[in-house]
C-alpha cells in the first residue's frame, strides 16, 4: 500500500493502524483492498464480504469494536 493511501484511509493511534471508515463500509474497504499490493484473503471461514477482495477479507485485518486494525501497514512501518 502507498504512504498516501495508508493516511486517507487509515489513521495511526497508539502504534495502531485503525480504518477510518469504521464497520459496514464496504465500498471503501473495497476501494482500499484495490489499492493494496500486500492483500492476501483470509480463511474462507473468516470472511465476511461476498466480494472477495476487500479490507474486511483481509489476512492482516484485526477487528475492533468500532472498525478494524491494519497489520500490515504496521509491519511496513509507515
Amino acid at each position: 500500500m502507498t504512504p498516501i493511501l495508508a493516511e486517507q484511509a487509515f489513521e495511526l493511534k497508539d502504534n495502531r493502524w485503525i480504518f477510518r471508515a469504521g464497520l459496514n463500509q464496504y465500498s471503501a474497504a473495497r476501494r482500499v483492498a484495490q489499492g493494496c499490493t500486500g492483500f492476501i484473503p483470509d480463511d474462507e471461514d473468516e470472511q465476511v464480504d461476498d466480494e472477495p477482495r476487500c479490507c474486511y477479507n483481509c489476512q492482516y485485518r484485526r477487528w475492533l469494536v468500532d472498525s478494524f486494525e491494519c497489520l500490515l501497514l504496521k509491519n511496513q512501518n509507515y
